[in-house]
């Protein structure tokens, strides 16, 4: 139904652009520049009112669609790097399909959500309804009028439980009133890995094998290879296959295109967008019925109508439908980069002597053959929202009074279907793997990938009214949400209502109130103890209104405002998702024995949590101050301060003593305080026909866990409490061990701290003993660097524009940031551990084999090397914490506008050529001292291109 429904659309569309737009000087429109008479863009974004940015209290970032339209990507989460103060944007794989950005609004301010580090714990939400991260990732830039970050109480108060980790808010495109037009836009680019950390060549892995194996067998020099396996590697006789090269391409292709269609009067208004995107790997495969490369085809429609009926009804009719088509080779993304990895170049050639694909039990997943022979998998998805709304004026019986009914769905659904086939594996001419025989491509019948049903309800009742001086604006809204999905116990079903409500109090233009508040009930929570009061306060002082003010040519605007408010948060990832935890569940555990003569086992059982009837969503406290500045009416000055004080948070109840065995109880015990500024600038200015610009964005946050019941640790130092969250844990590493260390029987002389983890060696790692009991144990560790989730994102950037020219640049990076790079990467870190590969970082290992002219005592930058693991030296350390601190150059774009007596003969309004680069250049002390990419540290690379594009308005 939607195939057919987005089909027919692109027919008509090709049949209009066939039909000749006549436009004068005065239609022209600039692409990058807004409007002065766009007054949409003079409203905040947020909850049922519309009000002014003028006499908005809250803390609102927000970016518009056409700044998000300048990063080609088809993941929009990829486009928001730098453009939203407050919000913290990681870069993830590059995989198409699989590569959302991680984001988080002002820092992390709960412990209840830390799998992915403390991002993505925010709620989206468009154009008024409740979505998910899926829906919001493949949104089109084009269909986007803004996307807004709320961040404090008077933003999020009328979420209640939703609005703790703050709000994504984003609005879709509307039609305006005017002539109709069409705009059409495409890009076309290559897309290269930013980062690939190769591992070393055959000699240097044979090389450095050969140290390694010594070491194990007690520093006495016995290579595993000979110097003539060694020469042979060097003069390319010897097996050495770059694996990385044999399956990757140096680059991959990516195009996208839309088309808008935007008009109307006062009685009715349109927009409708049909968009389409093409993104592929940079696997080197060919598209054949048994192989595929990584490809993922977008087809997005999004139509918004607006009607206005009897000076009574407004009524709002919006459709958004999503195709997407997915197919990639038969193996997983990670898995295949874990081999690419994890294999070194010397096991065997890529194609064995008999001519069939080479692999052994020990390797069995010859990457080349994987993308080749494995056959490919396919997925469809469908994605459906609709939302309706009418509103009716009731002027006639009260001035200033109306009411608004709204519905909203949002269906998605995946279907599955694959072609399947093995190879046989073979080594040095014989039969080497577990699969020996071909196994034919297949095809698998068609499979559910899992589906959702998500449907809303609001109902409001607003009042807007001037009265002389004295403005006032309030709405109370009840909405009410039900979903469904294929998960499990906790994420089946989700069921919650909110009453909630704004009030808006503006007097004379120089001081303003707002009151906030939502009552919200959730379905996870006991009888009795379903609902909880969310209110807000806060207000601003418009100071440049006053008449000692006005008209000053310094100040051009001057505003203070803030707030105070409570919201709730009901996720975490204890049991259940935190659901449902009133009610006691029961496990099978283990069998018990009766009987006599013969034995009987029975099944047992136990309780999985014990029951907590008063479990309850976290609560977070939030205050904010800020400030809005515009000097020579030039230069745009904006700062906050925030404080979120956190408790009620569901965490494990330590406490509890160890007579109740293993089970857990959950308990809203955990307490948080995040804290932090931001701080923003922005200057343009113009000078006959150059116009130019700079500006620029800092956010701090800093998090420190209160109490959270953990278990009771011998030391303060040992202790996550009083520390941020995701900090990162480990021994103080202070060098390595040297010969002078040990006794000629190879025992550490006496005073050394005697490790727990393991005999040590010269070249392995030092700690050091914090509580000075001579033993170097899990007693010694402490907090070391700082958290993942970084204390100080900036960006900057500057733009130019000369006649029909201009130029912009953007730069993000971060700071306050550490990585343990032994957990985030360990295939690249742990030489030859597993069988494992051996990468340039292993090459400043500790050696000392005088007799081979090898002697790294005094610059070793790595312990010593291993076949085994070593549980001394690869364990959470300060050694392998790393700062992660970076820059990146995110958008560098030349663009030229035709001017208006070209575009007049060809009957357009505006004609517009670009060229860019997305993330071409990137500054990092990790990638200079390790090899690896400071957001992407394993797996799929992320992604850098180069694109050129037009955009023409009919």
């Amino acid at each position: 139904m939607i195939t057919k429904y987005i089909n027919g659309l692109l027919l008509g569309s090709v049949l209009l652009l066939a039909v000749p737009f006549r436009g004068s000087a005065q239609d022209t429109v600039k692409v990058q520049p807004i409007s002065n008479k766009d007054t949409s863009r003079m409203i905040e974004p947020g909850r049922f009112l519309k009000i002014k940015k003028l006499n908005s209290t809250a803390a609102v970032s927000t970016v518009y669609g056409e700044s998000l339209y300048a990063t080609p990507t088809m993941n929009l989460t990829n486009t928001l790097y730098g453009r939203l103060n407050g919000l913290s944007v990681n870069q993830g794989s590059g995989e198409p399909g699989y590569d959302n950005a991680s984001l988080g609004i002002r820092g992390i301010g709960s412990i209840a959500t830390l799998s992915a580090g403390g991002y993505n714990t925010f709620k989206v939400f468009v154009d008024g309804f409740e979505t998910n991260l899926n829906y919001f990732s493949y949104l089109s830039a084009a269909e986007i009028e803004s996307v807004s970050v709320l961040k404090d109480a008077a933003a999020l108060a009328t979420f209640g439980m939703r609005g703790a980790n703050g709000v994504i808010y984003v609005t879709t495109k509307r039609g305006r009133i005017g002539k109709p037009t069409i705009q059409f836009q495409t890009r076309m680019g290559l897309q290269q890995a930013q980062n690939i950390y190769k591992p070393l060549d055959a000699f240097g892995y044979a090389s450095l094998y050969n140290q390694a194996i010594s070491n194990d067998r007690g520093r006495i020099w016995s290579p595993a290879y000979s110097a003539s396996q060694l020469q042979s590697y060097q003069n390319g006789t010897g097996t050495n296959v770059d694996w990385f090269d044999a399956v990757l391409k140096d680059h991959a292709p990516y195009t996208d295109a839309d088309l808008t269609f935007n008009g109307g009067d006062d009685n009715a208004r349109y927009n409708v967008v049909l968009d389409y995107a093409r993104q592929q790997a940079l696997y080197d495969v060919k598209q054949t019925d048994a192989t595929s490369n990584s490809i993922v085809k977008r087809y997005n429609l999004r139509s918004n109508l607006d009607f206005k009926m009897f000076d009574i009804f407004e009524a709002k009719v919006d459709i958004g439908a999503r195709l997407e088509d997915r197919k990639a080779p038969n193996i997983s993304g990670a898995t295949l980069w874990q081999n690419l990895a994890r294999y070194p170049s010397n096991i065997y050639p890529i194609v064995d002597p008999t001519g069939n694909y080479s692999g052994t039990t020990l390797y069995p997943d010859n990457p080349v053959a994987s993308i080749n022979s494995l056959g490919w998998f396919s997925s469809h998805r469908r994605i459906l929202q609709g939302n309706f709304s009418l509103k009716e004026r009731l002027d006639e019986l009260v001035p200033g009074l109306y009411l608004s009914q709204s519905y909203s769905f949002n269906s998605y659904s995946q279907s599955n279907y694959s072609k399947t086939a093995d190879y046989p594996r073979f080594f040095n001419g014989q039969p080497g793997g577990p699969t020996n025989v071909l196994v034919p491509l297949r095809a698998t019948g068609m499979s559910p990938g899992g589906q959702e049903d998500w449907k809303q309800l609001m109902a409001t009742v607003g009042y807007d009214k001037v009265f002389g001086k004295h403005q006032i604006q309030s709405a109370v809204n009840y909405h009410q949400s039900d979903f469904k999905n294929d998960g499990g116990v906790g994420a089946y079903i989700y069921h919650y209502q909110n009453i909630s409500g704004r009030g808006n109090y503006v007097y004379d233009n120089r001081y303003v109130a707002e009151l906030g508040f939502s009552y919200f009930g959730a379905d996870g929570y006991a009888p009795g103890n379903r609902w909880g009061f969310y209110p807000s306060f806060s207000a601003s002082w418009i100071i440049s209104n006053e008449g000692f003010l006005k008209n000053n040519q310094v100040l051009s605007f001057a505003k203070l405002r803030a707030s105070i408010g409570k919201t709730g948060n009901m996720d975490s990832e204890t049991q259940n998702s935190g659901r449902f935890l009133y009610q006691q569940y029961y496990n099978n555990s283990g069998t018990f024995y009766t009987g006599n003569a013969s034995l009987t086992g029975n099944t047992g059982l136990i309780q999985n949590v014990l029951a907590n009837p008063d479990i309850f969503a976290e609560q977070s406290i939030k205050y904010n101050a800020g400030a809005e500045l515009t000097l020579f009416s030039k230069i745009n000055i904006s700062a906050d301060v925030f404080l979120d004080k956190r408790s009620g948070i569901i965490s494990r109840d330590n406490t509890i003593t160890g007579i109740y065995g293993t089970i857990n109880s959950f308990a809203n015990l955990g307490k948080v305080t995040n804290k932090g500024f931001e701080l923003s600038l922005n200057f343009s200015d113009k000078k006959g026909e150059i116009g130019y610009g700079a500006w620029g964005q800092l956010a701090y946050n800093k998090n420190k866990i209160d109490f959270f019941a953990e278990i009771p640790q011998p030391y303060e130092y040992n202790q996550q409490t009083g520390r941020s969250i995701a900090q990162n844990y480990g021994l103080i590493a202070s060098g390595f061990y040297q010969l002078t260390d040990f006794s000629s029987n190879g025992t550490l002389l006496n005073g050394q701290p005697l490790p727990a983890f393991g005999l040590v060696q010269p070249g392995d790692l030092k700690y050091q003993d914090l509580n000075g009991d001579n033993i170097i144990d899990e007693k010694d560790i402490t907090s070391v660097g700082k958290s993942l989730f970084p204390e100080i994102t900036y960006s900057f950037g500057a733009n130019l524009s000369y006649k029909g020219f201009d130029l912009s640049a953007l730069f993000q990076g971060i700071g306050g940031s550490s990585v343990n790079i032994l957990s985030a990467a360990p295939i690249q870190v742990q030489a030859f551990v597993g069988n494992g590969n051996v990468f340039p970082l292993a090459q400043g290992s500790w050696a000392y084999y005088p007799e081979q002219g090898i002697d790294t005592r005094s610059t070793a930058t790595y312990p010593r090397l291993t076949t085994s693991a070593n549980n001394n030296n690869y364990r959470a350390s300060s050694f392998w914490v790393r700062n992660r601190a970076f820059l990146r150059l995110r958008n560098v774009e030349l663009g030229y506008a035709f001017n208006e007596s070209f575009i007049r003969k060809l009957n357009l309004k505006n004609l517009r050529l670009f060229v860019n680069a997305v993330n071409p250049l990137t500054w990092s002390k990790l990638t200079d001292e390790t090899g690896l990419d400071p957001e992407t540290l394993s797996g799929y690379p992320g992604i850098k291109s180069y694109n050129a594009g037009l955009s023409v308005t009919f």
